[in-house]
C-alpha cells in the first residue's frame, strides 16, 4: 500500500510538473508577441493573459497564480479566498523564462480523488484483516498441528532408543524437510545400533580372552602351588627336587611369556608406528641368533636366504614376528625336519616367509589361527608353554605395518606364513 501510494505521488508529480512547463511556455509566447506589437505589460495585462489560462485549465481542476517580484497579480484576494477551499492539493511553483523571470507562476491541482481512494484502499485491506485473521489463524494451527506431528513421532522414537531399543526407527516417509530428517535419524540409529553390536561383540572378546586367560593361569598356577609344597615337605629326595624346581622353573618362564605377549598386544593397540628402513640380513642374524639355543634344543635346522637388501618396517616389531613363527614352526615340527626363513621380492612387494614341513593345519583351524588363544594341537602348545597368543601377535604387528598375511597349510606336509611388506627402493 506504501508503494502504490508512492508510485501515484510520483506520477502526479510528474504529470504536474509537465502541465506547469507547457501553461508557463504558453503564457512566455504570449507576453513575446503582445511586446512585439509594442503593448507595455501592465499588471492588468499580465492577469488577463493570466486569466484567460486560468479560466481554461480551472476547468480540469488545474488553479494558477501569477505573481510579479512576489506581488500576487492573478487571481484577485476575492477569487484566490473562494479557490482555496481544498486542503488535498498539489502545488508546485516556477519563474518565468528570461526575461520574464520577474514573474512566478504557481501551478495547483487537486488530488483529493486519490486521497480518497487511498482512503478505500486502507479499509479494504483492514476488513480484509479482520477477515482473513482468524482463518489464517484457523490454518496456522492446524499446520503447525501437522508439523508437529513427526516431530513427537521422532521425540517418541528417540524416548524408546535412549531406553534401549536401538532397532525402533521413525515411520516418515513424506520428501519434505521432516521426510530427509527421518531418513537421517533411521540412518543414524541404524549406525548407533551397529555400533552398540560391535561393542556389545567387543565386550564378549574381551570376556573371552579374560575366561581364556584365567583358564590358562588357574592349571599352572594349581601345579606349581602343589610343586612348591611338595618343596617344602621334609621327606624329599634330590630327583623330586629337581622335578619340582624344573617344573616350577618352567611354567613361571610360560606364565612371563604370557604376560609380555598381552603387554605387546596392548602396546600395539595404542601406539602407531612409525615405518624406518630395515636391513633384511641384520633382521634374519638377529632371528636366528635369538632361536638358535632352541632350533638346536630340538634337532631342527634352519635354512635361510634373503634375496632383498631393505624393507620398509619395525625391526623389533619384525624381528618378534619372525621369532613367533619359527617358534610354532619348531612346535610343530619333529626333530631332523627343516625349518626355512626366506625373504624375496613378489610383484613389487617384500615378502618375509617362514615354512615348515610339520603337522600342518586343517582349513578351519587356518581360520581361526590368529585369533587370541586358539591353539591347533593344545596338547602340543601345554608342553612347550604356549598360550595361543602368538599367531594372534603376529596379525597385530601385520595390520601396524598395513601388511598383508598369507597362511597355506596342509595337514602332515606343514605350514607357511608370509607377509607382504613395502619394499625399500633407493
Amino acid at each position: 500500500m506504501k508503494k502504490s501510494w508512492q508510485l501515484n505521488m510520483e506520477s502526479e508529480t510528474r504529470r504536474a510538473a509537465s502541465e506547469q512547463l507547457l501553461i508557463a511556455n504558453n503564457i512566455f509566447e504570449n507576453l513575446d508577441s503582445i511586446r512585439a506589437r509594442g503593448n507595455p505589460l501592465t499588471p492588468v495585462l499580465l492577469a488577463s493573459v493570466a486569466e484567460s489560462y486560468g479560466d481554461y485549465y480551472g476547468k480540469q481542476g488545474i488553479g494558477l497564480e501569477l505573481r510579479e517580484n512576489g506581488r500576487l497579480i492573478y487571481p484577485g484576494a476575492g477569487e484566490r479566498n473562494a479557490a482555496v477551499q481544498e486542503v488535498q492539493l498539489i502545488r508546485m511553483s516556477m519563474p518565468l523564462p528570461a526575461p520574464y523571470q520577474q514573474l512566478e507562476l504557481t501551478y495547483t491541482r487537486d488530488i483529493s480523488g486519490l486521497h480518497r481512494q487511498q482512503r478505500e484502499l486502507n479499509r479494504f485491506f483492514v476488513m480484509i484483516n479482520w477477515i482473513s485473521g482468524p482463518v489464517l489463524a484457523l490454518l496456522l494451527f492446524l499446520m503447525i498441528k501437522r508439523l508437529t506431528k513427526p516431530l513427537k513421532e521422532l521425540s517418541e522414537t528417540t524416548k524408546t532408543i535412549a531406553e534401549g531399543d536401538y532397532s525402533n526407527r521413525v515411520n516418515l516417509h513424506s520428501k519434505d524437510e521432516f521426510g530427509e530428517v527421518a531418513v537421517n535419524f533411521n540412518r543414524m540409529a541404524s549406525v548407533v545400533e551397529q555400533r552398540m553390536n560391535e561393542l556389545s561383540d567387543m565386550a564378549e572378546e574381551k570376556q573371552r580372552m579374560v575366561d581364556n586367560l584365567a583358564h590358562e593361569l588357574r592349571t599352572p598356577l594349581t601345579s606349581m602351588q602343589g610343586f612348591a609344597e611338595l618343596l617344602t615337605s621334609a621327606n624329599i629326595g634330590r630327583e623330586d627336587q629337581m622335578k619340582a624346581g624344573s617344573y616350577i622353573r618352567s611354567e613361571t618362564l610360560r606364565l612371563k611369556n604370557l604376560a609380555f605377549k598381552l603387554l605387546d598386544l596392548s602396546v600395539l593397540r595404542h601406539h602407531p608406528l612409525v615405518l624406518t628402513e630395515v636391513d633384511v640380513a641384520r633382521l634374519f642374524e638377529t632371528v636366528v641368533q635369538t632361536e638358535q639355543l632352541q632350533l638346536t634344543g630340538n634337532g631342527i635346522p634352519l635354512e635361510t636366504d634373503c634375496s632383498i637388501r631393505r624393507v620398509w618396517g619395525d625391526a623389533d616389531l619384525l624381528a618378534a614376528y619372525l621369532v613367533n613363527l619359527i617358534d610354532n614352526a619348531i612346535r610343530a615340527s619333529a626333530a631332523g625336519s627343516q625349518v626355512r626363513l626366506l625373504a624375496y621380492e613378489q610383484d613389487g612387494e617384500a615378502v618375509l616367509e617362514v615354512s615348515d614341513s610339520g603337522s600342518g593345519m586343517t582349513a578351519e583351524q587356518c581360520k581361526q589361527a590368529f585369533e587370541p588363544f586358539y591353539r591347533a594341537d593344545p596338547a602340543r602348545s601345554r608342553v612347550y608353554g604356549n598360550a595361543g597368543l602368538g599367531l594372534s601377535l603376529c596379525r597385530q604387528i601385520a595390520e601396524a605395518h598395513e601388511a598383508r598375511v598369507g597362511l597355506n597349510s596342509v595337514p602332515g606336509e606343514g605350514t607357511t606364513v608370509r607377509i607382504f611388506l613395502q619394499l625399500f627402493n633407493n
